[in-house]
Protein backbone atom coordinates (compact mmCIF):
# COMPACT_ATOMS: atom_id res chain seq x y z
CA UNK A 1 0.00 0.00 0.00
CA UNK A 2 1.64 3.24 -1.17
CA UNK A 3 0.21 5.41 1.58
CA UNK A 4 0.94 2.97 4.41
CA UNK A 5 2.06 4.63 7.64
CA UNK A 6 4.41 2.68 9.88
CA UNK A 7 3.53 3.30 13.54
CA UNK A 8 4.63 2.45 17.07
CA UNK A 9 2.40 2.67 20.17
CA UNK A 10 4.01 3.87 23.41
CA UNK A 11 1.51 3.62 26.27
CA UNK A 12 2.05 2.26 29.80
CA UNK A 13 -1.39 0.59 30.00
CA UNK A 14 -1.12 -2.55 27.88
CA UNK A 15 -4.84 -3.06 27.33
CA UNK A 16 -5.05 0.40 25.81
CA UNK A 17 -2.78 -0.77 22.96
CA UNK A 18 -5.48 -3.16 21.81
CA UNK A 19 -8.06 -0.38 21.85
CA UNK A 20 -5.92 1.81 19.61
CA UNK A 21 -5.16 -1.04 17.20
CA UNK A 22 -8.82 -2.05 16.97
CA UNK A 23 -9.86 1.52 16.21
CA UNK A 24 -7.10 1.88 13.62
CA UNK A 25 -8.27 -1.24 11.79
CA UNK A 26 -11.70 0.33 11.56
CA UNK A 27 -10.97 3.97 10.67
CA UNK A 28 -7.36 3.99 9.40
CA UNK A 29 -6.36 0.65 7.83
CA UNK A 30 -3.42 2.39 6.14
CA UNK A 31 -1.69 2.60 9.55
CA UNK A 32 0.44 -0.46 10.25
CA UNK A 33 1.44 -0.91 13.89
CA UNK A 34 4.93 -2.41 13.79
CA UNK A 35 5.79 -2.19 17.49
CA UNK A 36 4.40 -1.70 20.99
CA UNK A 37 6.10 -0.39 24.13
CA UNK A 38 4.83 0.03 27.67
CA UNK A 39 7.95 1.81 28.97
CA UNK A 40 10.11 4.64 27.69
CA UNK A 41 13.14 2.34 27.71
CA UNK A 42 11.36 -0.09 25.38
CA UNK A 43 10.14 2.81 23.25
CA UNK A 44 13.65 4.14 22.68
CA UNK A 45 14.88 0.76 21.45
CA UNK A 46 11.84 0.24 19.19
CA UNK A 47 12.16 3.64 17.58
CA UNK A 48 15.83 3.06 16.90
CA UNK A 49 15.17 -0.35 15.42
CA UNK A 50 11.96 0.25 13.47
CA UNK A 51 12.26 3.93 12.42
CA UNK A 52 8.48 4.57 12.52
CA UNK A 53 6.83 7.44 10.68
CA UNK A 54 4.29 7.88 13.46
CA UNK A 55 4.38 7.34 17.22
CA UNK A 56 1.30 7.19 19.45
CA UNK A 57 2.75 8.61 22.64
CA UNK A 58 1.30 8.78 26.14
CA UNK A 59 2.69 11.51 28.40
CA UNK A 60 2.98 10.16 31.93
CA UNK A 61 5.02 7.05 32.78
CA UNK A 62 4.72 6.97 36.55
CA UNK A 63 6.51 3.63 37.07
CA UNK A 64 9.66 5.15 35.56
CA UNK A 65 9.15 8.53 37.15
CA UNK A 66 9.44 10.17 33.74
CA UNK A 67 7.39 11.69 30.95
CA UNK A 68 7.39 11.41 27.17
CA UNK A 69 9.37 14.62 27.09
CA UNK A 70 12.33 12.78 28.63
CA UNK A 71 12.23 10.30 25.76
CA UNK A 72 12.07 13.02 23.11
CA UNK A 73 15.01 14.86 24.63
CA UNK A 74 17.04 11.68 24.50
CA UNK A 75 16.08 10.95 20.90
CA UNK A 76 16.93 14.52 19.93
CA UNK A 77 20.47 13.96 21.15
CA UNK A 78 20.68 10.94 18.85
CA UNK A 79 19.17 12.74 15.82
CA UNK A 80 16.18 10.38 15.82
CA UNK A 81 13.31 12.86 15.95
CA UNK A 82 12.13 12.22 12.41
CA UNK A 83 8.59 10.99 13.03
CA UNK A 84 5.23 12.56 13.73
CA UNK A 85 3.50 12.17 17.09
CA UNK A 86 -0.09 11.63 18.13
CA UNK A 87 -0.13 12.60 21.78
CA UNK A 88 -2.45 10.49 23.96
CA UNK A 89 -3.51 12.30 27.10
CA UNK A 90 -6.23 12.27 29.75
CA UNK A 91 -6.09 16.06 29.87
CA UNK A 92 -9.10 17.77 28.29
CA UNK A 93 -8.86 21.56 28.08
CA UNK A 94 -10.56 22.81 24.91
CA UNK A 95 -8.55 26.00 24.49
CA UNK A 96 -5.28 24.08 24.40
CA UNK A 97 -6.52 21.68 21.75
CA UNK A 98 -7.80 24.52 19.58
CA UNK A 99 -4.26 25.89 19.60
CA UNK A 100 -2.70 22.45 19.29
CA UNK A 101 -4.12 21.95 15.81
CA UNK A 102 -1.87 24.75 14.60
CA UNK A 103 1.11 22.53 15.32
CA UNK A 104 2.65 20.65 12.44
CA UNK A 105 4.19 17.41 13.71
CA UNK A 106 2.02 17.00 16.80
CA UNK A 107 -1.54 15.73 16.87
CA UNK A 108 -3.70 15.19 19.95
CA UNK A 109 -6.16 12.62 21.25
CA UNK A 110 -7.81 12.64 24.66
CA UNK A 111 -8.81 9.54 26.57
CA UNK A 112 -11.16 7.85 25.99
CA UNK A 113 -10.33 7.98 22.29
CA UNK A 114 -12.99 9.14 19.88
CA UNK A 115 -12.92 7.23 16.57
CA UNK A 116 -13.70 10.26 14.43
CA UNK A 117 -10.96 12.31 16.07
CA UNK A 118 -8.55 9.42 15.56
CA UNK A 119 -9.49 9.27 11.89
CA UNK A 120 -8.98 13.03 11.52
CA UNK A 121 -5.62 12.90 13.28
CA UNK A 122 -4.43 10.15 10.94
CA UNK A 123 -5.60 12.20 7.95
CA UNK A 124 -3.49 15.10 9.16
CA UNK A 125 -0.52 12.79 9.59
CA UNK A 126 -0.93 11.51 6.03
CA UNK A 127 -0.99 15.07 4.71
CA UNK A 128 2.20 15.89 6.59
CA UNK A 129 4.33 12.91 5.63
CA UNK A 130 7.50 14.95 5.59
CA UNK A 131 10.47 14.96 7.92
CA UNK A 132 10.07 17.82 10.35
CA UNK A 133 13.18 19.59 11.63
CA UNK A 134 14.15 17.95 14.91
CA UNK A 135 14.24 21.20 16.86
CA UNK A 136 10.73 22.07 15.60
CA UNK A 137 9.26 18.78 16.83
CA UNK A 138 10.88 19.02 20.24
CA UNK A 139 9.94 22.69 20.62
CA UNK A 140 6.32 21.91 19.82
CA UNK A 141 6.16 19.09 22.32
CA UNK A 142 7.86 21.21 24.96
CA UNK A 143 5.27 23.96 24.44
CA UNK A 144 2.45 21.45 24.85
CA UNK A 145 4.14 19.87 27.88
CA UNK A 146 4.47 23.25 29.60
CA UNK A 147 0.88 24.23 28.83
CA UNK A 148 -0.68 21.04 30.10
CA UNK A 149 1.57 20.32 33.06
CA UNK A 150 1.84 23.83 34.41
CA UNK A 151 5.33 24.53 35.77
CA UNK A 152 6.03 24.45 39.49
CA UNK A 153 6.31 28.22 39.56
CA UNK A 154 2.85 28.71 38.11
CA UNK A 155 0.13 30.58 39.94
CA UNK A 156 -2.57 28.32 38.51
CA UNK A 157 -3.78 24.77 38.92
CA UNK A 158 -5.70 22.44 36.63
CA UNK A 159 -8.91 21.13 38.23
CA UNK A 160 -10.32 17.98 36.67
CA UNK A 161 -14.03 18.52 37.19
CA UNK A 162 -16.84 16.03 36.73
CA UNK A 163 -18.15 17.72 33.60
CA UNK A 164 -15.26 19.91 32.46
CA UNK A 165 -11.71 20.90 33.29
CA UNK A 166 -11.07 24.28 34.86
CA UNK A 167 -7.98 26.38 35.52
CA UNK A 168 -8.03 28.21 38.84
CA UNK A 169 -5.76 30.79 40.42
CA UNK A 170 -4.06 29.31 43.47
CA UNK A 171 -4.36 32.58 45.36
CA UNK A 172 -8.16 32.23 45.23
CA UNK A 173 -8.35 28.72 46.69
CA UNK A 174 -9.18 28.70 50.41
CA UNK A 175 -9.19 24.96 51.06
CA UNK A 176 -9.62 21.56 49.44
CA UNK A 177 -11.85 18.97 51.08
CA UNK A 178 -11.98 15.22 50.44
CA UNK A 179 -15.33 13.57 49.79
CA UNK A 180 -14.63 9.91 49.20
CA UNK A 181 -12.72 9.63 45.94
CA UNK A 182 -13.72 13.18 44.98
CA UNK A 183 -12.37 16.55 46.08
CA UNK A 184 -14.28 19.79 46.67
CA UNK A 185 -12.28 22.95 45.94
CA UNK A 186 -13.52 25.96 47.90
CA UNK A 187 -12.43 29.37 46.65
CA UNK A 188 -13.29 33.02 47.17
CA UNK A 189 -14.76 33.09 43.66
CA UNK A 190 -17.22 30.25 44.33
CA UNK A 191 -17.76 30.26 48.09
CA UNK A 192 -21.38 29.09 47.79
CA UNK A 193 -20.72 26.34 45.25
CA UNK A 194 -17.33 24.59 45.42
CA UNK A 195 -15.89 22.86 42.38
CA UNK A 196 -16.23 19.07 42.55
CA UNK A 197 -13.19 17.32 41.11
CA UNK A 198 -13.00 13.70 40.00
CA UNK A 199 -9.50 13.40 41.50
CA UNK A 200 -8.83 12.48 45.12
CA UNK A 201 -7.20 14.77 47.68
CA UNK A 202 -3.92 12.85 47.53
CA UNK A 203 -3.52 13.79 43.87
CA UNK A 204 -3.96 17.45 44.70
CA UNK A 205 -1.48 17.17 47.53
CA UNK A 206 1.08 16.03 44.94
CA UNK A 207 0.20 18.86 42.57
CA UNK A 208 0.52 21.42 45.36
CA UNK A 209 3.74 19.99 46.82
CA UNK A 210 5.80 22.90 45.46
CA UNK A 211 3.45 25.47 47.01
CA UNK A 212 4.21 25.64 50.76
CA UNK A 213 1.18 27.84 51.45
CA UNK A 214 -1.03 24.76 51.01
CA UNK A 215 -0.84 22.57 54.12
CA UNK A 216 -2.56 19.24 54.66
CA UNK A 217 -4.00 19.54 58.14
CA UNK A 218 -6.20 16.44 58.07
CA UNK A 219 -6.50 13.36 55.88
CA UNK A 220 -9.60 15.07 54.45
CA UNK A 221 -8.36 18.66 54.29
CA UNK A 222 -5.73 20.91 52.67
CA UNK A 223 -5.77 24.56 53.74
CA UNK A 224 -4.28 27.64 52.09
CA UNK A 225 -2.44 29.22 55.02
CA UNK A 226 -2.89 32.70 53.52
CA UNK A 227 -6.56 32.49 54.52
CA UNK A 228 -6.01 31.35 58.12
CA UNK A 229 -7.26 34.07 60.47
CA UNK A 230 -6.62 32.24 63.74
CA UNK A 231 -6.27 28.77 65.20
CA UNK A 232 -6.82 27.17 68.58
CA UNK A 233 -4.41 24.75 70.20
CA UNK A 234 -7.19 23.67 72.51
CA UNK A 235 -9.44 22.05 69.93
CA UNK A 236 -7.10 22.31 66.88
CA UNK A 237 -9.64 24.51 65.09
CA UNK A 238 -8.72 26.73 62.15
CA UNK A 239 -10.75 29.87 61.48
CA UNK A 240 -11.14 30.99 57.88
CA UNK A 241 -12.80 34.20 56.61
CA UNK A 242 -16.56 34.33 56.13
CA UNK A 243 -18.52 32.65 54.69
CA UNK A 244 -16.26 29.61 55.10
CA UNK A 245 -16.78 27.28 58.02
CA UNK A 246 -14.30 26.67 60.80
CA UNK A 247 -12.10 23.65 60.01
CA UNK A 248 -10.26 21.21 62.28
CA UNK A 249 -6.80 19.70 62.04
CA UNK A 250 -6.00 16.15 63.09
CA UNK A 251 -3.84 15.59 66.17
CA UNK A 252 -0.88 14.20 64.23
CA UNK A 253 -0.88 17.00 61.63
CA UNK A 254 -1.56 19.98 63.88
CA UNK A 255 2.02 20.33 65.15
CA UNK A 256 3.32 20.26 61.59
CA UNK A 257 0.70 22.86 60.66
CA UNK A 258 1.89 25.24 63.41
CA UNK A 259 5.51 24.67 62.44
CA UNK A 260 4.86 25.47 58.79
CA UNK A 261 2.89 28.58 59.73
CA UNK A 262 5.75 29.81 61.89
CA UNK A 263 8.20 29.24 59.03
CA UNK A 264 5.93 31.07 56.62
CA UNK A 265 5.53 34.15 58.77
Amino acid sequence: MTNEIKAVIVEDVLKFHAVIETFLEEVAPNVKVVGNATTLVEAEELIKKLTPQLVFLDIQFDAEGKTAFDLLQKLEGQNLLNFQIIVITAFNQTEYYDEAFNFGALHFLTKPIDKLKLKNAIARVAQNMIKFPENQLLAQFQQFHEQIHLSKSTDKIVIDGLNCTEIALLKNIVYLEAAGRYTYIHSITNSSKPICSSLNLGEYEKRLSSHPDFIRVHRNLIVNSNFVLRFSKKDRSITLPDPFKKQYASRDRFKEFIKLLEESF
